[in-house]
């Protein structure tokens, strides 16, 4: 469904939606995740879980919900996030797919606003909300979160920018149009952790999106509860795996001819690379981004070598299965 067709169809009666949680390996601590999303106000939803264990712990801590209706197991031998996230809205039976981690709690209010957001913006591919740190120990590591000032309809690849590039908006808060991510070549299976690509996937088809003519909106008024606890030594990991999959994201789209990602790799280099360098050395600091700026420049290559769907900009490599 075009952005055109997307806006003649708007109504305000209230749709189906599906939810999507994708797990792999973490046993019954999907259990608060699960029963946030379940105690949800929403009149009409599912809560389809894909799994990607290689073991039966995340099945046997869901048994008991077995007679709810709403909830939907499918357990998968693949492994990745993208990939994952590509089946569970393959198998969403509505049209508008709300999708968190299991690693995180929603209000009980979370898809009435999401929906809302979307209804309310028709050209929006992808809605964004804010997701906030549960409580941690702030001295022995953080939380990833994403909080925006206020919201925000995001049209262009420069307001994209203006909002803050990829911390726009992480895949722990979202909600999409299934029609119109499957128009555009669905999320990417090779980007997001435990992918070939390790990490990306949001940005990546945020941007894509954009580049088709849809627009992102970034709402404020609703927030989830990350409770991803990792110490600082995980964080500078994740940030190298952050850089490795960005810097895939931005080759491709590069390869398949829009150049007009320049000025929007510009900013990430600027962002991420540049500017930290700068702040550490005028504060006669060792600058903290040499890991950042290699994990950069192989992700590049990485993505260059790479096989892609220039048609869909996705990447065509083997999947990968646990």
């Amino acid at each position: 469904m075009s952005p055109t067709e997307m806006n003649a169809a708007s109504d305000t009666t209230l749709p189906s939606v599906s939810a999507v949680i994708c797990t792999r390996n973490r046993g019954d601590s999907i259990l608060s995740a699960v029963k946030s999303l379940l105690a949800n106000t929403y009149p009409d939803f599912e809560l389809v879980i894909i799994d990607q264990s290689s073991d039966d712990r995340t099945a046997r801590a869901l048994a008991p919900f077995a007679n709810d209706t709403r909830l939907r197991y499918i357990h998968t031998s693949t492994q990745g996030v993208g990939l994952a996230r590509s089946i569970g809205l393959n198998a969403a039976r509505a049209e508008l797919v709300a999708m968190t981690d299991d690693d995180c709690d929603v209000p009980s209010n979370w898809l009435e606003r999401m929906v809302n957001a979307l209804n309310q913006h028709p050209c929006a591919a992808i809605v964004y909300c804010d997701v906030v740190a549960a409580p941690h120990d702030s001295a022995k590591g953080w939380i990833l979160i994403n909080v925006s000032p206020e919201s925000r309809e995001i049209t262009s690849l420069q307001a994209w920018n203006d909002a803050g590039g990829a911390s726009a908006g992480i895949g722990a808060g979202m909600a999409v149009r299934r029609t119109a991510i499957q128009h555009i070549g669905n999320i990417d299976a090779h980007l997001g952790a435990g992918g070939h690509f390790r990490s990306g996937w949001e940005t990546d088809i945020t941007l894509r999106a954009l580049l088709h003519g849809y627009t992102i909106y970034r709402t404020n008024d609703v927030s989830v509860v990350h409770f991803g606890f990792r110490t600082h030594e995980q964080g500078r990991t994740l940030m190298r795996r952050y850089m490795f999959g960005i810097a895939a994201v931005y080759i491709k789209l590069l390869k398949c001819g829009y150049w007009q990602m320049l000025p929007v790799i510009f900013f990430e280099i600027w962002r991420t690379v540049i500017a930290p360098g700068v702040t550490a050395l005028l504060r006669r600091q060792k600058p903290p981004v040499l890991g950042r700026a290699i994990a950069l420049i192989r992700g590049t290559l990485a993505g260059w070598q790479a096989p892609v769907d220039r048609r869909h900009a996705v990447y065509q490599m083997r999947r990968t299965t646990g």
